[in-house]
């Protein structure tokens, strides 16, 4: 059985994440599953807080998600927050020996809060508490501005800059 390739686009809530996951599932030649962390808080049970406090193993339990479907030989688009490089390291040890290219995924503070304003799902502020933390020590395969490109000119960049993600999975 063929295995499928794995994209992560990390960045802070509100920067682009899964506009820029959409765009890329429209631009590659090959399909891609979108696989989302928010769809994943969004199975917690609505009495329940969806925090990492409560479900502190969500993003392993994602990446273990994101090997059975490229072990399967689906392509997936992993829509995530890995704060830091712990949690970059972790997730990516799950995926090892899967062919995994990692997005950096940037959106400037004060888009971000317009951003946030605009969504109204989110607590306001979130997205600034989490760039510290975020993309601290983490190696990347390509960098995105979603602040200065639209998501279909980041998908544009990706599919020009990466290492064939439209390429047939072999």
């Amino acid at each position: 059985m063929k295995t499928g390739q794995v994209i992560i686009l990390n960045g802070v809530s509100s920067s682009g994440k899964t506009s820029l996951a959409r765009a890329l599932q429209e631009e590659l030649d090959q399909p891609y599953l979108h696989c989302s962390l928010d769809a994943f808080w969004n199975m917690t049970p609505r009495s329940i807080a969806a925090n990492s406090n409560n479900f502190p193993a969500m993003k392993l339990a994602i990446a273990h998600s994101v090997r059975a479907l490229a072990d399967t030989g689906h392509n997936v688009i992993v829509d995530i927050i890995l704060n830091g490089q712990t949690a970059h390291l972790e997730f990516c040890e799950a995926l090892s020996a899967l062919k995994v290219q990692t997005i950096k995924v940037h959106c400037e503070p004060k888009e971000l809060d317009r951003r946030e304003r605009e969504r109204g799902d989110r607590v306001p502020g979130l997205a600034r508490s989490q760039l510290a933390s975020t993309h601290c020590q983490i190696s990347y395969d390509l960098f995105v501005d979603t602040t200065k490109l639209s998501a279909l000119e980041c998908a544009t960049k990706i599919l020009g800059e990466c290492s064939s993600p439209n390429s047939p999975v072999t």
